[in-house]
């Protein structure tokens, strides 16, 4: 295939004109770099089964790889550095197609049918629990709808997608696409998501831009799920965040609110618990959680800013490693309770018409104790700013009916 006007990049769709290019498989010579055996971008299409037209996208910066799914809204099935699994064991074993997912079915929480990534984004119109909102319907007359489990924004295919490569002394591979979530009558939004890793490096990047395509206000929500197993999570792993607070999100939570930073082994019939930390910050907005392994020698960690991801929510499910053992570490705009609660508490983003917001958050991967050690060193260093205040209950205006 022939290289697009763009000098070092690749269209692979652009449904605009009629380009979807099935496969491809470009190497270190092919993207102008030089480094480690196996760099290269790779695409194909899955067939068969509740996978079949999933578009499969690897990266491979020489010593970390990732799988895009552009088909399930530029979502990450998993990665690897040097050896180390990011990703998890869900139920859902394969990449499950948009089309084969209900997500109107048990109460909302159909989203689960396909839900199996590393990486997963929650929104744009709404994320979090399924509940009831009031928005204006065709006649502009206030009507009641129902909205599921973390919205649609993951089960919506990419229709354009581009990959391509930076030159200069830290060569660095991309991909971008570009998705709407968009209906008349309705919130209309449109997704530029790219997620980029230099060559060798421990480290990739996903930095997204929602725009409101309306020429009328409109609201965004959105929630990054970075989900974790094994070899991150283990028994006696921990959750480090600098947070002035920390609370549970319901009573369940509350049971094991002395262990809230530490991880059980997996335990068959586990009810999830979720708790809501607000983070601290250094002067710029920038702060760091991580996620390590009780050896203290495995670490992932999450950079954000809480300029625009002011919330985040840590989703413990230690349950049977055939139920999805598995943590979740969510930097987002808003805690995912129900949308009406998050409006009223202030945490809903107002996008004026056409306007835009921008998203950024980087994972490093840590396989050495001096690795982790420096990140606990930061998160220290953050914490030193204000006391971390744990709260034994639901706090009032992070939880409805607290």
């Amino acid at each position: 295939m022939a290289k697009s006007a763009k000098k070092n990049s690749w269209v692979l769709t652009d449904t605009s004109k009629r380009i979807w290019v099935e496969s491809i498989e470009l190497n270190a010579s092919d993207l102008g770099v030089s480094g480690a055996a196996g760099i290269g971008i790779r695409k194909y299409t899955l067939r068969g089964g509740l996978s079949d037209g999933v578009d499969i996208i690897e990266v491979n910066n020489g010593v970390m790889s990732f799988t895009i799914m552009p088909t399930r809204g530029m979502g990450m099935l998993e990665g690897f550095y040097k050896g180390n699994r990011l990703g998890w064991t869900s139920p859902v074993k394969d990449p499950v197609h948009p089309k084969f997912v209900h997500l109107a079915d048990r109460g909302g929480l159909g989203w689960l049918e396909g839900y199996n990534e590393v990486i997963v984004r929650c929104g744009l119109e709404s994320n979090g629990a399924p509940g009831t909102d009031m928005v204006p319907n065709n006649n502009g007359v206030p009507s009641p709808i129902a909205l599921g489990l973390h919205g649609r924004i993951a089960n919506i295919p990419a229709h354009y997608v581009e990959v391509r490569v930076t030159g200069g002394k830290e060569p660095e591979l991309c991909v971008t696409g570009i998705i709407d979530e968009s209906m008349l009558f309705c919130p209309q939004m449109r997704l530029m998501a790219s997620i980029s890793t230099k060559i060798g490096s421990n480290a990739f990047t996903i930095r997204d831009e929602v725009t409101n395509m309306k020429a009328t206000a409109g609201e965004l929500e959105l929630l990054y799920h970075c989900n974790f197993g094994e070899p991150f999570l283990d028994k006696g792993a921990r959750l480090l965040v600098p947070a002035s607070d920390t609370a549970p999100r319901d009573a369940r939570a509350a049971e094991d609110m002395d262990t809230w930073a530490v991880y059980k082994a997996p335990t068959p019939g586990y009810v999830e618990q979720c708790y809501w930390h607000v983070p601290l910050a250094d002067a710029k907005g920038n702060t760091v959680a991580m996620l390590e392994n009780a050896a203290r020698n495995k670490g992932v960690a999450i950079r954000f800013n809480v300029k625009q991801l002011p919330c985040f929510t840590q989703w413990k499910n230690t349950a049977s490693e055939s139920e999805g053992y598995v943590t979740g570490l969510e930097p987002a705009t808003n805690y995912p309770n129900d949308k009406m609660f998050e409006r009223e508490n202030g945490r809903v983003v107002k996008l004026p018409p056409f306007g835009k917001y921008l998203s950024e958050f980087v994972t490093d991967v840590y396989d050495t104790t001096s690795g982790v050690r420096k990140v606990e060193q930061e998160i220290a260093a953050l914490q030193k700013a204000k006391p971390h205040k744990v709260h034994s209950n639901p706090k009032r205006g992070l939880s409805r009916g607290a």
